[in-house]
């Protein structure tokens, strides 16, 4: 009985899934990770916003008209205003926006990681439906020899017809447990499609792996690349600079701003024709408006704060789970190594064995039965023993903020 793709069946190239081309797929067509692109652009567009002036404000005014008789207006006023802030803020708000920006592209980043770890996650879902229906065929192979030894047993009266009912009763079982499993498999295939952006009625083929299991490089190797390069903490580590920028924005708004106009008069009535400039200047130190510049100054301090204790949170976490994801896919590697040079083999020898001693009658159907559910049971739980090591790997690389670099054969 087979335990693994290679052992089972040869599969055409053409019907094989590739996991690189299908990650290459993603990164081009997931809408999630598209839509993270989008939001790069929207925040780059407003960095150059950030660093313009205000609209000017251009108004038309008749003065003195008696009786609001339109004509009768003594002056005519065309007035250009322009708002001009401190030069310093518009440099601070464009800074504020410029890492707002840098932001976006971390998020851009990390939902990468994260579309690409539920990608694999399910690809492995996948690949142990597919191999659990191989299994299921090979199972099917193996009953129906139970079956024709039984009925050969039987036609010689070595044997009762009960081990032949048997036999065809785990074979319908196993032809039964087909049907949920290809219901799986078109449910694994949704998920991936779904991720992969594909039409409804389009196709995938077989899910394949390494035959070798991988083994993760050094755990300090991966923590110091954790800190160094996982989306996430550069986004809390930039949160904490924009705090610091928002502090410096609410310091200025002690400074005042500025407003300048150039007005031009006319007379109609007694036909005067002139310029008139002015100019203005906030009071942001005003006694009843002092309180709202140095509110906004607590409020960025404490945001600091905030920032700071959050990007610490952040790199425990994330450090933890880096350590978390290790830890366990090196158990892992250990289990799925006992299980394919120990636990599989012995097992198959001993439904051999019992294969044997039935067909010379030293042995009752029920414990070759019984040798052969053990087998399945096995070859189930070294699948599931795979497919978890995989897509732990997978939450690792998420974790470390990159894929298919840190593991070596």
């Amino acid at each position: 009985m087979a335990f693994s793709q290679v052992d089972s069946i040869v599969i055409p190239e053409s019907e094989m899934l590739d996991l690189q081309f299908l990650t290459v797929e993603a990164l081009l067509n997931n809408p999630d990770i598209q839509a993270f692109l989008y939001q790069m652009d929207v925040m780059e567009a407003k960095v150059s916003q950030a660093r313009a002036l205000d609209d000017p404000e251009l108004r038309y005014m008749r003065m003195e008209m008696p009786g609001f008789l339109w004509r009768q207006a003594k002056y005519s006023n065309f007035e250009l205003m322009q708002m001009l802030r401190f030069p310093t803020k518009l440099a601070t708000q464009g800074k504020l926006a410029e890492i707002r920006a840098e932001h976006a592209h971390h998020d851009h980043l990390e939902k990468i990681n994260e579309v690409l770890a539920r990608l694999k996650s399910a690809y492995y879902e996948l690949w142990i439906v597919q191999q659990n229906i191989v299994l299921n065929q090979e199972n099917a192979r193996l009953i129906k020899q139970f079956v024709e030894i039984a009925r050969t047993k039987y036609a010689v009266g070595e044997t009762s017809q009960q081990d032949v009912l048997k036999a065809q009763v785990e074979l319908a079982m196993i032809h039964n447990e087909l049907i949920t499993l290809r219901q799986q498999e078109l449910s694994a295939k949704a998920m991936l499609m779904a991720i992969l952006n594909r039409a409804p009625n389009d196709t995938l083929g077989l899910a394949i792996i390494p035959e070798e299991v991988i083994s993760p490089a050094p755990l300090d190797s991966l923590l110091h690349f954790a800190l160094l390069n996982r989306s996430m903490l550069k986004h809390d580590s930039l949160s904490i600079d924009e705090s610091r920028t928002e502090l410096s924005l609410a310091k200025q708004e002690y400074i005042p701003d500025f407003k300048f106009g150039l007005e031009y008069v006319t007379g109609p009535v007694d036909g005067f024709r002139g310029w008139t400039i002015t100019a203005g200047i906030t009071l942001p130190f005003a006694p009843w408006t002092l309180g709202k510049a140095s509110a906004r100054v607590g409020e960025a301090n404490a945001t600091i704060k905030r920032s700071e204790a959050q990007y610490n949170a952040s790199k425990n976490m994330v450090l933890s789970n880096v350590k978390d994801f290790y830890y366990k896919i090196e158990a892992g590697k250990r289990q799925l190594d006992t299980y394919r040079t120990s636990i599989l083999p012995q097992a198959r020898q001993s439904l051999n064995a019992s294969q044997a001693a039935y067909q010379t009658g030293k042995t009752d159907f029920l414990m070759l039965i019984d040798s052969y559910r053990t087998l399945v049971d096995l070859t189930k739980e070294y699948f599931m023993l795979r497919m978890t090591y995989e897509q732990t790997t997978a939450e690792l690389e998420r974790e470390v903020g990159a894929h298919n670099i840190f593991y070596t054969k």
